[in-house]
């Protein structure tokens, strides 16, 4: 997906909560190396619920520039509220058609050009800006996964009809 969207990176994946906090722990020692540009997080961590990294990143001044994208199956809309109240930056259900997932991408891409350090203040209005551009895209996916569920059903009910 990063490639397709011509993004240079360094991709670390973390396996689980503990490695998670480890992780970031580093970037609070002295000369430590940057705090990564974009998190993509999901919730539902082994070992622990994303939530509690959201809440343990707050702690760590060097990573108050990173961007944080959740990343979930989750509907619920406490959930969402919760971990944007927490600093997340997108909050991203997780869809049902590969293409649909491609706009993750589109988000991901978003956040990298606009992810260098800039004021708190400003960060927070350029923050709450990119959230609402990339909540109208997250609902036009979720109206088109919602409109190809409908064709589908609207093709198996033909296909049933025509007996085969």
């Amino acid at each position: 997906m990063l490639r397709a969207h011509a993004l240079s990176y360094d991709l670390q994946v973390i396996a689980n909560a503990d490695h998670a906090f480890r992780f970031f722990d580093q970037f609070a020692q002295p000369a430590a190396p940057p705090c990564p540009d974009i998190l993509l997080l999901d919730l539902t961590l082994p070992q622990r619920h994303g939530t509690e990294l959201l809440h343990h990143l707050q702690t760590l001044p060097a990573c108050a520039d990173m961007r944080v994208v959740i990343f979930t199956g989750s509907r619920d809309p406490a959930e969402r509220a919760e971990t944007l109240a927490l600093g997340a930056d997108v909050f991203f259900v997780k869809p049902f058609q590969r293409t649909d997932f491609l706009l993750l991408g589109t988000i991901i891409k978003t956040l990298a050009m606009h992810s260098a350090p800039v004021e708190r203040h400003t960060r927070r209005q350029h923050s709450e800006t990119l959230r609402q551009q990339s909540q109208v895209l997250v609902q036009r996916v979720q109206r088109l996964c919602a409109r190809s569920a409908q064709l589908l059903r609207r093709a198996a009910r033909l296909r049933a009809q025509r007996g085969g």
